[in-house]
């Protein structure tokens, strides 16, 4: 305690004495203030170690550095020790930070450079062997070690499609580096972006639309994936040929038969050297009818197929089409036509011959013969008309005899049915004389 009663020098006066104390006692209390918020650092002989969590940032990203402080006893510093940190790169926040339990913390933040961020610790004695007092973090594009691409699907149709290119930023360590903007080239075709930037696994994706072979490559950093080719694939060829069953024509004209009104084509369809692998391949006769060919394993099958003839005098058209699908999912399709003919007319003749005509009359035998072309096997009957009283009469067989008990001008008919329908007719007359 100051005796501030104490008698002032000569030539003072006691005021100015006790103001000098005051000024001391207020000094010394400054003096113990400043002793107060003086920073805790870290003895000598400690030491200190930094690390974190990973090694590689994306631009912009964050991370916390900790920094460890023990003593030389192997024991941490006491609690509130100051402990600064510095940064080559980026920044760090705090800069100063307190210990707890040996422990100091703080968040590096990386900007917008790519680079090597050194991040150190210091306090007060403390040192570090082998540098464990720095720590270093790759930012952004410095971490690149290696870029590849690939391309999915790795082909287009022959038409041409699109395709996805992905491609995988990796560090020295192996990892996927997240944030790095990728710059994709090709050749051919054209790119949905031209730059993108990479995802948390480290990879970055764009779209190729292209209709010829392309060569594309992506960097990032310093670094350039392998050129990736991405060809136009094979797709699905096939073919189709058309012939009569019979004969060495086309299908331009096939003849319907007289019987059945109907013509049989030969349909070759054929998978030539160079086609894509066939999942599936049907044949559509183009009459309605269909059937399915598989996946043309032998490379070439022969359907025969009955297609109907027109009812009247015009030609009856077909188209016949294949359709083949590939194993990627691509189609082709190749047509033929068929034309069906009218089946051929028919026709029939008609011949008289008489006997000698007798008191009680005369006989007369008729023979119709089916014209040239008309299929004998496909007749049903004839029927007979003579002309006179006598009813008709019907025959399987072209001839049949008749007497005519009257004499005079007869006209004798005779029509030759088919089995299909048709009808001939044919016509002759005679004279009957009796005695």
């Amino acid at each position: 305690m100051v005796d501030t009663t104490m008698a002032a020098p000569h030539g003072q006066t006691a005021m100015s004495s006790r103001w000098k104390v005051v000024t001391l006692v207020a000094m010394a209390a400054t003096l113990v203030g400043a002793c107060d918020k003086a920073q805790l650092l870290a003895p000598t002989k400690s030491t200190i170690t930094v690390s974190a969590p990973a090694q590689v940032l994306p631009n912009g990203g964050s991370i916390e550095i900790t920094a460890y402080v023990i003593e030389q006893a192997g024991t941490p510093v006491q609690n509130g020790t100051a402990v600064h940190f510095t940064t080559s790169l980026g920044t760090i926040e705090p800069q100063t930070a307190q210990t707890r339990n040996g422990l100091a913390r703080a968040t590096f933040r990386a900007g917008s450079s790519s680079g090597i961020a050194e991040i150190r610790a210091m306090s007060g004695g403390a040192t570090s062997e082998e540098n464990l007092n720095v720590v270093k973090i790759t930012v952004g594009a410095a971490a690149v070690s290696t870029v590849t691409l690939r391309a999915n699907p790795g082909s287009v149709g022959p038409s041409g499609g699109v395709v996805e290119l992905i491609a995988s930023v990796i560090s020295e360590g192996g990892q996927g580096v997240e944030g790095v903007m990728v710059t994709f080239a090709t050749d051919q075709g054209t790119l949905s972006a031209a730059t993108a930037p990479t995802n948390a696994s480290g990879e970055a994706r764009t779209t190729l639309t292209t209709s010829v072979e392309s060569n594309v490559t992506a960097t990032a950093g310093s670094k350039t994936s392998s050129v990736v080719k991405v060809p136009l694939r094979a797709g699905p060829i096939v073919s189709i040929a058309c012939a009569p069953a019979t004969g060495s024509t086309n299908c331009a004209g096939l003849q319907a038969g007289a019987a059945t009104n109907s013509a049989i084509a030969l349909l070759t369809i054929t998978k030539p050297t160079g086609s894509s692998a066939l999942r599936n391949v049907t044949l559509d006769f183009g009459d309605g009818e269909s059937t399915n060919l598989g996946n043309l394993a032998s490379g070439t099958a022969a359907i025969s197929h009955a297609y109907a003839g027109p009812s009247g005098s015009t030609p009856r058209s077909y188209t016949a089409t294949v359709r083949a699908e590939d194993i990627n999912g691509e189609v082709s399709t190749a047509f033929t036509s068929i034309v069906v003919s009218p089946r051929a007319s028919i026709g029939v003749s008609l011949t008289a011959t008489s006997e000698a005509a007798a008191a009680n009359g005369q006989r007369w035998t008729f023979t119709a013969t089916p014209t040239t072309g008309t299929d004998v096997a496909a007749i049903q009957s004839y029927e007979w008309d003579f002309g006179d009283d006598d009813s008709n009469v019907t025959t399987s067989t072209g001839s049949v005899a008749h007497i005519y008990t009257e004499e005079g001008r007869f006209t004798v008919r005779v029509t030759l049915h088919m089995l299909d329908g048709r009808t001939a007719l044919a016509t002759t007359e005679i004279l009957v004389n009796l005695p």
